[in-house]
């Protein structure tokens, strides 16, 4: 992802509703695809965010956090939580289905102690 005009922006989903800021999350996921100048798909950027903070919340641990990072061919999308395990694609699960067929590429990665479950898009 080249560097000069990197927009980056960063969300807490609320620790008193964590479902509630699931749908927090996604109108944040429009804004910063707007703010970047993100020629993709912003509802794809949307749908991602949505499925892997969905996930934070439901298999996660603490309160995650989503940051996204972007420039108007590439985005970044990267949700952190506590929890030590990583999620994996199942044949009978489709929200990191639908992730990994939106994405460029996704993976999960640890940092900070946090795992960190992220996917680039491409315009």
């Amino acid at each position: 992802m080249a560097t000069s005009s990197l927009t980056d922006a960063v969300f807490s989903l609320p620790e008193d509703d964590r479902r509630g800021g699931v749908a927090l999350a996604r109108d944040f996921a429009r804004r910063a695809a707007v703010s970047c100048g993100y020629l993709g798909s912003h509802d794809d950027v949307v749908l991602v965010v949505n499925e892997l903070a969905t996930n934070a919340v439901c298999h996660g641990g603490g309160r995650p956090v989503v940051r996204i990072t972007g420039d108007s061919d590439q985005v970044l999308v990267e949700v952190a939580d506590a929890a030590a395990s990583h999620p994996q694609l199942r044949a009978d699960g489709w929200g990191l289905q639908l992730v990994a067929r939106l994405a460029e590429s996704w993976g999960v990665t640890v940092s900070a102690g946090q795992k960190v479950v992220w996917c680039e898009l491409t315009a």
